[in-house]
């Protein structure tokens, strides 16, 4: 038999700490999730839940079709307010033009019957004026509470958006057949810039995208010829005037054109400079198909004045460089 145990004080039960058993703490219940039909096991789970999900799918198509009918009659009814509320409005405005025109007869009418006629006119055109401005104020009241409703607001929306597209789509329309017209005009980059504004706001219009490509082509070969054949004619100058030659070569646009013709262009453009037989020429050449002949300026030993260029947008004759601008510049080979 245990014997009882006195306390006088805390200090005395500090040592009789661990003989008492910890409440244990409360449990969190687990939650278990509902595990899934077993749709594997028992095919007739699966069948029901598509016939369920069908029906669930056909009466919300039907849910959205009738709510779709109700704005539509909403709509309608919105658009003859509308046509109700602009001939009211002409109809003032038709009232208010005749009274303005009775009241300067009834100031200068010589006859008194014509006065009276005209004063007449002025009670009765004043009176449809009035029932005129009455029956507006009705309708865009009408017309404010019926766009409160959201179903509208939306129909309203898509509506305007679809007004809008097909404004889009038109005026695209007119740029394609124009664009056409100034290619056969062999206008092809004014043709490509018209169009260019056009895909922006036309990205997913197919026919846009091909006539733009059909153009773009159209005009790369078109400039391809045109630098073959500048540089056929630079080719048959270049050793009695390689100074024509140079000025025909430089004056070309590269950009776009094939790398083996950048490079018979630049060559023959090089080679003419050469043979022009300037003292001190320098060549400098930032990039692939791009460069300059430069010569020291008799002005200022500090400088190069240009000769010839080509690629090199800004780069005309006569322009002046400071030489340590141009680090890369080396002396012309002969």
């Amino acid at each position: 038999m245990n014997e009882p145990v006195v306390l006088r004080g805390f200090a005395g039960l500090a040592q009789y700490r661990d003989e008492f058993a910890a409440e244990p703490e409360p449990s969190v219940p687990t939650p278990v999730e509902t595990p899934p039909p077993a749709f594997d096991a028992n095919p007739d789970l699966l069948v029901q839940a598509v016939l369920r999900s069908a029906r669930e799918l056909q009466r919300l198509s039907e849910q959205d079709s009738a709510a779709r009918r109700e704005a539509e009659t909403i709509l309608e009814q919105h658009k003859r307010l509308r046509q109700d509320a602009d001939r009211y409005r002409q109809l003032e405005r038709d009232a208010r033009e005749v009274i303005d025109g009775a009241l300067k007869v009834v100031a200068t009418a010589f006859l008194p019957a014509n006065q009276a006629e005209a004063d007449q006119l002025v009670t009765t055109a004043s009176a449809v004026a009035t029932v005129a401005a009455n029956r507006l104020k009705a309708v865009k009241a009408e017309l404010s509470e019926m766009e409160k409703r959201e179903d509208l607001s939306r129909l309203l929306a898509l509506e305007q958006a679809e007004q809008e597209a097909r404004q889009r789509e038109e005026r695209a329309l007119a740029a394609m057949e124009k664009a056409k017209a100034l290619a056969a005009e062999h206008k092809e980059n004014e043709a490509l810039r018209l169009l260019g504004s056009i895909v922006k706001l036309n990205p997913n219009m197919p026919g846009l995208a091909s006539s733009y490509d059909t153009i773009r082509r159209q005009a790369h070969a078109v400039k391809t010829l045109e630098v073959e054949k500048a540089l056929a004619e630079a080719r048959r100058l270049h050793r009695r005037e390689p100074n024509r030659a140079a000025e025909i070569l430089g004056a070309l646009d590269l950009s776009g054109m094939p790398f083996a013709l950048v490079r018979e262009v630049y060559g023959c453009w090089l080679d003419s400079c050469r043979r022009m037989r300037l003292e001190g020429a320098r060549h400098y050449s930032p990039a692939t198909g791009k460069g300059a002949v430069l010569v020291p300026d008799d002005e200022n030993e500090t400088r190069l004045k240009v000769v010839s260029a080509i690629g090199l947008s800004g780069w005309k004759a006569d322009r002046r460089f400071a030489a340590k601008a141009l680090r890369g510049a080396r002396l012309l080979a002969a």
